[in-house]
């Protein structure tokens, strides 16, 4: 069991002990959004009472990427992100979570391992919502910590698409569940170290990844020159919807090459692949609340706010409107 850690009035040292207070302090003080807690299957099962639903517990950005506590009640429809995250179920029922064709348990003894690139979907089939605890991670943050994670663009950096939860896991995981379900702002180095935690003890538990063939600059499947120059034009920015059209055409290929070769070396279509930087850039625009969500949606090219918070919810499962009222940017210190 690692030492214990402290952060003002609070400590904790493992899952099994929850945060509690100090010797100044009369008891833990949880987040707004969590009144009571149920142990449940070793792990926290949350309530919120009088709580829509659909809201999102809490969300944190940094530059880890995202750690997001989600009250998921509704379908998503197939995504994707150009980086691996982490889901852990922490209350509510079991569910089937999609990841290409197929549909994988999350359960509290299996978590989900998604891969950047890989389309994923959930079809919501309980009139129970499920708690998720979800770690969207920044490949560039993850270079940094550790040299055996500069591939995780790699969209088979995860040999395994599930994993059980024990041990020095699933200590770690319920660390990072107490910590965001408390009232004061995390500090961004307590959050790194509890991610960093989880991440290497995944890694520790998976094969080397010496197995992983050469990748393009960007994350891609395949190395053709064509699509890696349609990638780059595309990662610059502007109308990607309007640029696609204009990109095939220079590639000498016919638009049916050029979909089906694009497809190949990403294992996206364009439309998804443009979906997802939309998604990202969606997310950054929401989360700074000095733009209105009208001028994100006209930005982004959406002709109304409902056309964006349709999309937006698809994807996420979440309304902006909702994400924006609960993201919290921490710093790295």
């Amino acid at each position: 069991m690692r030492d214990p850690i402290t952060t003002g009035k609070f400590w904790w040292s493992g899952s099994n002990q929850r945060l509690r207070a100090g010797p100044s302090a009369q008891g833990p003080i949880l987040h707004p959004h969590f009144s009571c807690l149920k142990e449940r299957d070793g792990l926290a099962e949350i309530h919120r009472k009088g709580a829509d639903m659909s809201d999102p517990l809490r969300i944190l950005h940094g530059p880890f990427g995202r750690v997001a506590l989600l009250r998921l009640d509704r379908t998503m429809v197939p995504h994707a992100h150009r980086s691996c995250h982490i889901v852990f179920k922490v209350g509510g029922p079991d569910i089937l979570f999609g990841i290409g064709q197929r549909e994988h348990p999350i359960t509290s003894r299996y978590a989900l391992l998604i891969n950047a690139w890989e389309r994923h979907f959930y079809h919501h089939r309980s009139d129970v919502p499920t708690i998720l605890l979800a770690l969207y991670l920044d490949s560039e943050w993850l270079k940094q910590i550790d040299k055996r994670f500069a591939k995780s663009t790699h969209p088979k950096f995860f040999s395994s698409p599930v994993m059980e939860i024990s041990g020095r896991l699933k200590q770690f995981q319920g660390d990072l569940l107490d910590l965001i379900m408390q009232h004061f702002v995390p500090s961004g180095h307590t959050v790194e170290e509890l991610i960093a935690s989880v991440f290497a003890e995944i890694m520790t538990r998976m094969p080397a990844p010496s197995h992983l063939f050469p990748l393009g600059a960007h994350g891609e499947l395949g190395y053709d020159a064509r699509i890696r120059h349609a990638i780059e034009s595309l990662l610059q920015g502007g109308d990607v919807a309007v640029k696609v059209q204009e990109i095939y055409r220079t590639t000498g290929l016919s638009r049916a090459q050029f979909f089906r070769l694009f497809h190949r070396s990403t294992g996206l279509t364009p439309a998804a692949f443009l979906n997802m930087l939309r998604l990202e850039e969606s997310i950054a625009r929401v989360s700074q609340r000095d733009f209105l969500l009208q001028e994100v949606a006209l930005e982004l090219g959406f002709d109304t706010v409902g056309n964006f918070t349709r999309f937006f919810t698809g994807q996420q499962g979440i309304a902006p409107s909702k994400y924006r009222k609960v993201v919290e940017q921490i710093d790295a210190h």
